[in-house]
């Protein structure tokens, strides 16, 4: 039976009909049993198991647990009648003409889908967002203290000369040929350049109706421009990476602690940009790092950098974290809980993860 593929046809009926009920989970030696420790009350959850889930994972079998489990969320998260026509017909498919040969070639395609993205998806993303008007911000009175209000627009003044200073690394990409980008990423990143400099216009505007000041300069400011301006544009990359990572902690932390009104709703605004642009340049350094020894190479880049950011930051702001009762210690480690979901991100594709510590 197992070699011509007849004990697959009760999980086909399984997903055609939607309900294991119907033919019942492949039943399980004692060997599998003591194996996957199935003998205790756990064993009974197996007929509750949505159909489909295993078939799906089969089909990608041996990319490990980490791989099967997303496909089982994916399953779970996009069950439609297709994708369960898939699965019957490819089941088909590989036990007519050899279940390794198939699946080889479901792995290499998985895996030149990994490496390449669609960087037009990217370009129109920002195409859309490109005419999108200010929020309207306005003075309004906050219950603030008036030296709260003042450590806000100070720390708002430090990130805004960040959002506005990204214009050099334009120019650059123009004249770099790397692996994996076209176009369309230089379209997307130009883009996003213009994207930044839209958060530094509303910065502004929160700043003012916070009866702050614009700054010039600033010492972390002048830090993270001068990494930009030594490192190759790899690296170049990697420290707005690390920015859009603080960013998005570091804009929320602050609207937890703003009323709600017009400065608390345009920090949200951004933060749900800078999450885009995480992804953005995730997505560049996902089809950079291809190999072993690249990983190894981005894994320790990529801490040091991020955990340098992360410490830079929490330092310039220190006094306003003590001011608005933050904690320096869990905004830090809340920084380095996205950082490290953005190597995964990066390294092993787990977006699902990434979009979970946004949530949180």
């Amino acid at each position: 039976m197992r070699k011509t593929g007849i004990d697959e046809l009760p999980q086909i009926w399984n997903i055609l009909i939607g309900d294991m009920r119907i033919a019942g989970p492949r039943p399980l030696t004692q060997f599998d049993v003591d194996r996957l420790n199935w003998n205790g009350k756990f064993y009974e959850i197996r007929w509750s198991v949505l159909p489909g889930i295993t078939g799906l994972s089969q089909l990608y079998s041996g990319m490990g647990a980490r791989i099967s489990f997303c496909f089982d969320r994916f399953y779970l998260k996009s069950k439609n009648l297709g994708l369960n026509v898939l699965i019957v017909l490819s089941t088909f498919v590989m036990n007519l003409f050899g279940k390794n040969k198939i699946r080889e070639k479901f792995k290499s395609k998985l895996k030149t889908r990994k490496n390449k993205v669609q960087w037009k998806h990217w370009r129109n993303h920002f195409k859309r967002n490109e005419n999108r008007t200010l929020p309207k911000i306005d003075f309004e009175i906050l219950e603030l203290s008036s030296n709260e209000m003042r450590s806000i627009a100070y720390s708002l003044a430090i990130f805004q000369l960040g959002e506005s200073g990204e214009g050099r690394i334009v120019k650059e990409i123009d004249k770099t040929i790397l692996f994996g980008i076209d176009d369309f990423y230089r379209e997307a990143l130009k883009l996003f350049v213009k994207e930044e400099g839209r958060h530094a216009r509303i910065l502004g505007e929160c700043i003012r109706a916070l009866k702050g000041e614009l700054i010039k300069s600033n010492w972390t400011e002048k830090l993270f421009h001068l990494g930009r301006r030594l490192l190759g544009i790899r690296l170049k990359l990697m420290v707005l990476l690390a920015a859009e990572v603080v960013g998005i902690c570091f804009y929320k932390k602050l609207s937890e602690k703003i009323p709600n009104g017009f400065i608390k709703s345009a920090l949200l605004e951004i933060v749900k940009d800078e999450e885009k642009h995480l992804k953005f340049h995730g997505d560049f350094f996902r089809i950079q790092v291809r190999n072993i020894f690249t990983k190894l190479v981005f894994k320790l880049l990529w801490r040091f950098v991020a955990f340098t950011a992360c410490i830079t930051v929490v330092l310039d702001h220190s006094n306003t974290f003590c001011i608005l009762g933050i904690s320096n210690l869990k905004t830090f480690l809340k920084f380095q809980e996205i950082a490290k979901s953005t190597e995964e991100f990066i390294i092993e594709g787990l977006n699902w993860k990434l979009n979970q510590t946004f949530r949180s």
